[in-house]
């Protein structure tokens, strides 16, 4: 007969296998976000962020259209109302990554007691952002871990892998035999599997890497930190979790005993005597069960009719947090929607209108991911500070492919939306321009056709007219200069991306007046 000991070890298992299972899932989904040679993408590649309740919540605020795929984050909450704040615990990538990356880096350590008292700061971020939201100012996505952690797999983690695989397998290759017998096969099943469709270089890598390292480096103080003190989704779990069907008996601290307050990684135990029992912050990791020195104090149950521990915000501070919200729109946009956006700040197909734009973008960095060219990069200031970390295109990386529609597909909000791809390739971006002072026929009165061979419009946007101008010899010529078409670009910035004239090219992607108007 199993016993009770087995019996919760066996559930301690369960949750450690379901940590992993997500995890893997999320990783394997961020890989295939990318272009494998198909148009469609096979898999629902933004799964999580549907699964949202964070995301769902702030775009309800900010009254965007409705996005059916959003509305499966109610089953998690119905699931929380059940079970509690389980996601947390057993399901959230970003938990799973600070676990293990606290085992790798931290040697065990008791806690220093900073996060239980910073606990209620998750409330109030979370009450700040929310009351933002309503004003048009959607900037849940800096803070969501899911997001957080997928731009951090997209910005830096996986660039930095496939650019140190293909570094390690061009030196093993050079090498030569014998160590080709086993870095070739490696290497081929590694870039059919893991590896980008091409080399990926991303703006802002080092404050990516920088924010992603405070969250990490936040573990040295105290277990979770980030989920216990800031972490904007685990607060409105929290606030759902409250009310949840399961709970823990005893429901305070047994009296002869404090050692589930030690074990606690979330010390889900509010402050006083006897400390009670918070499922607020309770992940439902189990560790108070299984190791309970006396073996069936502490039960999980549905039954408990105990009151429950109160969630003391403070009301002076719930009014303070709200009000910084709301305070927080006009002191952001004071560089942003105050002023026209920068004329090369160009953003994905269908996102002209900027307004509406940065009030659904949740910066999670799937466009970024997906982008066949690499064209899609983070903004810094370019749109203000509302506009940290949502997308632009910059052509010299990268311009938007004709024949791709992926950045659509991928978006969780319709910030990008789903475009046919006919409707898309009609999409106006913004118009390109020709600097005549760098443009190669014009400076040195010698023909290039490479910006309208490249044209993907038709009839092309670039087109050229027969003049005689003087070359670098001083002799009079007959050369071919390009004109742009306003009427016909899309401001796709192939032309831009191809221009062989060094630095900045002489044909450049402006953010269109037409998408003003």
């Amino acid at each position: 007969m199993e016993t009770k000991t087995q019996t919760f070890r066996r559930w301690i298992n369960l949750r450690r296998f379901s940590q992993i299972f997500f995890f893997a899932l999320f990783v394997f989904l961020f890989l295939q976000a990318e272009y494998v040679g198909r148009e469609i993408l096979y898999w629902p590649v933004d799964l999580f962020f549907r699964f949202d309740p964070l995301v769902l919540t702030a775009h309800l605020l900010n009254f965007s259209p409705l996005v059916a795929g959003l509305w499966w984050s109610l089953l998690f909450v119905a699931l929380t109302l059940v079970l509690g704040r389980f996601f947390c615990g057993w399901v959230c990538p970003m938990g799973t990554a600070l676990d293990g990356c606290r085992r790798l880096l931290f040697k065990p350590r008791e806690d220093r007691g900073v996060a239980a008292r910073w606990r209620r700061g998750k409330y109030y971020l979370l009450i700040a952002l929310l009351a933002a939201a309503p004003f048009s100012m959607n900037l849940v996505g800096l803070f969501d871990p899911l997001s957080l952690l997928y731009r951090s797999l997209a910005i830096v983690f996986y660039p930095a892998f496939g650019y140190g695989v293909e570094k390690a397998g061009l030196t093993l290759y050079r090498l030569g035999e014998p160590f080709t017998y086993v870095s070739e096969p490696v290497y081929q099943a590694l870039k059919s599997s893991v590896l980008p469709f091409k080399p990926l270089v991303y703006l802002l890598p080092f404050l990516t890497l920088v924010l992603f390292a405070l969250v990490v480096a936040a573990e040295r103080v105290d277990r979770r930190f980030w989920c216990r003190a800031l972490c904007p989704l685990g607060a409105l779990y929290g606030l759902v979790a409250r009310f949840s069907l399961l709970r823990r008996r005893p429901t305070a601290l047994c009296p002869d005993c404090g050692d589930c307050a030690q074990i606690c990684k979330m010390t889900a135990f509010a402050p006083g005597k006897p400390a009670r029992h918070l499922n607020s912050e309770c992940q439902l990791c189990l560790s108070c069960l299984d190791r309970c020195r006396e073996g069936d104090r502490v039960v999980f149950t549905t039954r408990s009719k105990a009151p429950r521990a109160p969630l003391d915000l403070g009301r002076r501070q719930v009014i303070t947090s709200l009000a910084a919200g709301v305070a927080a729109v006009p002191l952001l946009r004071l560089g942003s929607l105050a002023k026209r956006p920068d004329e090369y700040l160009v953003r994905p197909p269908g996102a002209q209108d900027e307004a509406a734009f940065l009030s659904r973008c949740i910066r999670c960095g799937e466009c970024m991911k997906v982008c066949l060219t690499n064209g899609l990069q983070p903004v810094l200031w370019e749109a203000g500070l509302e506009g940290l970390y949502t997308p632009r295109l910059i052509p010299r990386m990268g311009y938007c492919a004709h024949s791709c529609n992926l950045c659509g597909q991928v978006c969780p909000t319709g910030a990008i939306p789903h475009l046919p791809l006919a409707k898309k390739q009609k999409e106006i971006l913004g118009t390109a321009f020709i600097d005549r002072s760098r443009c190669i026929p014009y400076t040195e009165g010698a023909d290039c056709l490479v910006c309208e061979e490249h044209c993907p419009v038709s009839p092309k946007a670039i087109t050229f007219i027969e003049q005689e101008v003087f070359n670098l010899q001083g002799e009079k010529v007959k050369v071919k200069l390009p004109v742009v078409s306003q009427e016909r670009c899309t401001g796709c910035g192939h032309c831009e991306n191809v221009c062989p004239v060094g630095g900045a090219a002489a044909i450049r992607v402006k953010r269109s007046l037409r998408v003003e108007m």
